[in-house]
């Protein structure tokens, strides 16, 4: 029988490669649930976002699915269509700029640290 290994010590043999595909995911699940968000808060079905954004229905459940990596053209035509402005930035020390904290506490923005 084999010797009983605790999560502890499965999780630091993680290679930088899972690091990276974790990563991803975490940033895809996080796109899903803003589509989903900025969708309902401006009142739309999914038909109705789809239309305004010039693709199709089933494109925008995709969306909110996690089954696209969305491109910078999917993201303006996403802020256009439910009134909002997209802002994408670079900066150092980000996380303490406080109206960009404030972003990030109201679901607007996302900060990562380098690596």
């Amino acid at each position: 029988m084999g010797e009983r290994v605790s999560w502890k010590d499965v999780r630091g043999l993680r290679s930088e490669e899972a690091d990276r595909a974790y990563e991803d995911e975490a940033r895809i699940s996080e796109f899903q649930g803003l589509v989903y968000r900025l969708r309902t808060e401006a009142g739309l079905t999914q038909a109705e976002l789809a239309e305004r954004m010039g693709t199709t229905q089933s494109a925008v459940a995709r969306m909110e699915g996690g089954g696209t990596r969305p491109t910078l053209e999917t993201l303006e035509k996403l802020a256009v269509a439910v009134d909002q402005e997209l802002v994408v930035g670079f900066g150092e020390d980000l996380r303490r700029n406080r109206s960009i904290a404030k972003l990030v506490v109201d679901g607007h923005a996302v900060i990562r640290p380098v690596a």
